[in-house]
Formats: C-alpha cells, structure tokens, sequence
C-alpha cells in the first residue's frame, strides 16, 4: 500500500533498482576478476592449493583459509575450490573444514574495504586501478596477464562500491528501502531477507556491501544491519552445495560443514537477540566509538570469530556429524 501511495513514479523506482543491481554487477566482477588472477597466480606450480589447503592441523588449515579468502575477497571462491578438492581427494575433509572455518572469517575483510567507502575521494582513487589494470590485460605475457586481472578487479570492485554508494542517494531506491526495512523489525524474518539476497546473487559480500551502504545512508537501523549481514554468512552455503551438486560424498559433507558452521553462528546470534541479552548486546555494538559503517564490519567480524572460536575445538565431531547426515 506503501508503494502504491508514492508520490515517486514507478518507472522511476524500477531504473534505481536496475542501477543498484548494475553497481551489484560491477562488484561481482570485480571479484571474479581479482580472484582469477590470483587463482591463475598461485595454481602455476600447483602448489598453492594442494600444499597449502593440505594443512598439518586445524588452526594451520584455518589460517590458511582465511588467508585465501582474504586474497580472493570472496569466501564463496574459497569454498567452492575446497569442495571441488575434496572431491577429486586431493585434501582429506578434515583439512577442507578446518580451511572453511578461516575462509568465514577472511570474507569480512569485504565488509571493511567497503566501509572505507565513506572516506572522501579513497573509492575514487582505488577506482583508477580499473583502467591501471586493464592495460596490462591486453599483454599475451601470462605473468603481466596476472598482474592486470587482479589489479583491474580490485579496481572494477570499487567502481561497482563507487555505484553502490551514488544510488543510495536516490529518492526513489531510498523509499523502496525504507518499504521494505523500515517497517520489518523481526530478527528472523530480517535473517530470511539476507539469505534469500544472498542466495540470488550468489555473493555474500556483495549483500553485506550493500548493508554498509544502506547503513551509511541511514537507511537501516544497526540492529536490522546486522540481521541481514548473518542472513548473508547463512546464504552464502547455497554457492558451496551448487558446486557439491552431482558430486561425491566428499564434496556434499564439505558443503554440509559449511553449512552447520554458519547455522552455528545464526543459531548463536538468535539466541542473543530473542532473549534479555539482546538490548545489553545492542547497546554494546551501538556505543562502539565509531561511524555505522565501521560497527556493521566489526560485528561481522566478531559474528565469524565466534563462530570459529566455537567450531575449532568441536572441529572432529562437527565433521562425523555432517557425515551423518549426508550418508550417500
């Protein structure tokens, strides 16, 4: 009925729309781009994956997921590249769950980089780096190639933030959120919202981008912002059971642990705001000295931390757990 009473036409709410899902596809390139090139940077020898994702213990496998994650910006590449490992037997499922747990915590690095979104003229700047980078592309020189793909996604990556933060200044995207957020204060339903974004476009740092944009503009109350971001953490499963789909038992108990570790970290995170812990937490989270934008990254942040810090020492009997539940 919202809608319907606006004094904004609708076609004019449907090109802001479009525009924010062109700003989401810049930034998913981006991201594809710059995980290509490190991907086609560290696979040279084949030695990146095989001897760096076959970790001796579970804090080495964790750092070395995070560390991955850090560099491709992207969990969903992570994960995605452990279940296709585990399938071929190139790690064990131990050391692809333990990789998992540091890839949820390398992804927040995403939210931080687009929090810096606020500082004036600094996504300008990084912007550049899409045409720096898109010089070098043309060269036939694989190690020049490289050097170009990553540099020209990190810098198409911030185009599409540069977008992203032009069209939350539109009336009409501000509105069509304000119909949406505005009036939806449940925690589950906000968890559903970020799940289902997530799910569609297949990123989960594109929908915690667009949280921290959202947030800046005031157009999303902290505790809704942070709903949405463990919505995204939970969503972003959905990329590790497509690349499992049709594949072997392995793949599918990677994807699984995957899964329980995010629903772990939900599970925790509705805990908290269904019971008295939630205005205490808030409180909390809100008194933090800083901008939104910095608040939203480090709850995700913590979010994954505690997650982690719950999943490392219960490591072995999670993954006996996911392999009881995906027998064939």
């Amino acid at each position: 009925m919202h809608l319907l009473a606006s004094s904004i036409p609708f076609t004019d709410t449907l090109f802001a729309l479009m525009l924010v899902l062109t700003a989401c596809g810049c930034f998913v390139v981006g991201i594809n781009l710059m995980s290509r090139g490190f991907v086609h940077a560290s696979t040279r020898t084949d030695s990146f994956f095989t001897r760096g994702f076959d970790c001796k213990n579970r804090f080495a496998g964790a750092g070395f997921g995070f560390l991955h994650s850090f560099m491709t910006q992207s969990s969903d590449v992570t994960s995605v590249t452990l279940v296709r490992l585990s399938d071929i037997g190139a790690i064990t499922l131990f050391q692809a769950c333990a990789c998992i747990i540091g890839a949820n915590i390398g992804t927040t690095a995403t939210t931080f980089i687009a929090s810096l979104s606020g500082i004036e003229h600094l996504t300008d700047i990084f912007a550049f780096l899409a045409f720096i980078g898109a010089v070098p592309l043309l060269s036939k020189k694989r190690k020049i190639h490289i050097f170009g793909e990553i540099v020209a996604g990190f810098g198409i990556l911030f185009v599409g933030l540069r977008l992203l933060g032009q069209e939350v200044e539109n009336p009409a995207f501000r509105e069509l959120v304000s119909t949406i957020f505005l009036s939806t204060e449940a925690p589950i339903l906000l968890v559903a919202i970020g799940i289902a974004l997530t799910s569609l476009v297949q990123s989960s740092s594109v929908v915690t981008s667009m949280v921290v944009f959202l947030t800046i503009g005031n157009l999303l109350p902290l505790p809704s912002a942070l709903c949405l971001v463990v919505g995204a953490n939970v969503g972003t499963c959905v990329t590790a059971w497509l690349a499992a789909f049709g594949s072997s038992r392995n793949a599918r108990v990677t994807a699984m642990f995957h899964t329980l570790f995010n629903i772990v970290g939900a599970t925790i995170f509705m805990v908290v705001m269904y019971t008295p812990i939630r205005d205490p937490f808030v409180s909390w989270v809100e008194g933090v000295n800083t901008k939104a934008e910095y608040k939203v990254a480090l709850f995700h942040l913590i979010f994954n931390l505690t997650a982690a810090l719950v999943m490392i020492p219960l490591l072995r009997p999670s993954v006996w757990i996911s392999k009881k539940i995906v027998r064939h």
